[in-house]
């Protein structure tokens, strides 16, 4: 699939950490966290440094810091690290996607370093943000976009849509650029509808998508809401797609997550070893199966790695039950 020598492309989880409760993230049960086996951890300077070495660095071409479960935020040495990531590799271009909503005191020195370009994940005014971003501060979020901008940084401001923002979309397009963002995208990802929980466990509210029915029976609290999610569905037997557009192979990129772990991309690396799984589309199992010595800060990135030949080969199974895997055909089949 890849050689060490091949990666190009790094896409790094920093921190299973999160300030933020958005409803819809993988890392939540509808917007508050619940025991759900994930591990808890910021990369350090000195992890960092033990698993992106000098020579390392120098080959690559660019760092995403967007991880599956945590925010930049979080990350305690965030800032330290990517001051690591670009002493040693001044032309490596880095984008970080984050809800900005802490640590007011990095954002102008982080706008000061050179090929540093942040996705501000901001959705809606300071009226609707939160209906999704629990938990964060609209007039933080924009003071330090302010700072970071100020202070020559290259910022996106990255919106998703739902139905209670949706009239806001060309105010905060217009806003974006009286502030100086470089762009204002749209992101469509998924994470449009669903149920909202407060800290007790209570429906407060649903997030809607008017192109898509509305869902009416959402149980009332989390735990009811942890069993339905558990139930799997009746997965196909046959390959929903026979032919691959695989990330890892197009881009020269690896996914590292916080604890070490190297996957070949984000969608394989929801932690198969957590006790509690929806993510995987019915592959834990088998992922448990294959993916083995993949701890980078053990066993060094280039034996990390080596697991990789194993998902490609599952691609050649007939059918799932045999070992091909869901999750590749899901994301990167042909369709």
């Amino acid at each position: 699939m890849i050689n060490y020598e091949s990666i190009r492309r790094v896409h790094l989880e920093i921190s299973t950490r999160c300030n933020a409760s958005c409803s819809l993230c993988p890392r939540n049960i509808a917007g508050y966290d619940t025991d759900l086996g994930y591990p808890v951890h910021d990369m350090t300077l000195t992890e960092a440094k033990n698993i992106f070495s000098e020579p390392f660095l120098k080959q690559l071409w660019g760092i995403l810091i967007n991880g599956n479960f945590g925010d930049f935020v979080t990350a305690r040495d965030g800032l330290e690290i990517v001051k690591y990531f670009t002493d040693i590799n001044p032309n490596l271009r880095i984008e970080i996607s984050t809800n900005a909503s802490a640590k007011p005191h990095i954002w102008s020195e982080l706008g000061q370093i050179k090929n540093v370009t942040v996705g501000f994940d901001i959705d809606g005014l300071q009226d609707t943000h939160h209906l999704y971003r629990q938990n964060t501060n609209w007039n933080l979020v924009i003071r330090n976009a302010k700072n970071f901008i100020n202070a020559g940084g290259t910022a996106i401001w990255r919106m998703i849509v739902f139905d209670h923002n949706l009239h806001q979309v060309e105010e905060c397009r217009r806003l974006s650029e009286e502030l100086g963002f470089k762009k204002f995208n749209i992101i469509n990802d998924g994470r449009d509808s669903g149920p909202v929980y407060n800290r007790a466990g209570n429906l407060t509210h649903q997030l809607m998508d008017r192109t898509r029915p509305v869902q009416k029976n959402y149980p009332e609290r989390i735990e009811a809401w942890v069993q339905q999610s558990k139930r799997n569905p009746n997965w196909p037997t046959e390959p929903i797609s026979k032919e691959k557009n695989c990330l890892t192979k197009l881009y020269n990129e690896i996914y590292i997550t916080a604890t070490g772990e190297v996957y070949p991309c984000c969608f394989l690396g929801f932690y198969p070893n957590s006790k509690f799984q929806r993510n995987h589309y019915g592959d834990d199992e088998l992922l448990k199966k294959i993916v083995k010595n993949n701890n980078a800060y053990l066993v060094g990135i280039e034996q990390a790695i080596k697991y990789f030949s194993e998902v490609e080969s599952a691609w050649s199974k007939d059918l799932y039950k045999e070992g091909r895997i869901f999750t590749c055909d899901e994301y990167c089949g042909k369709k």
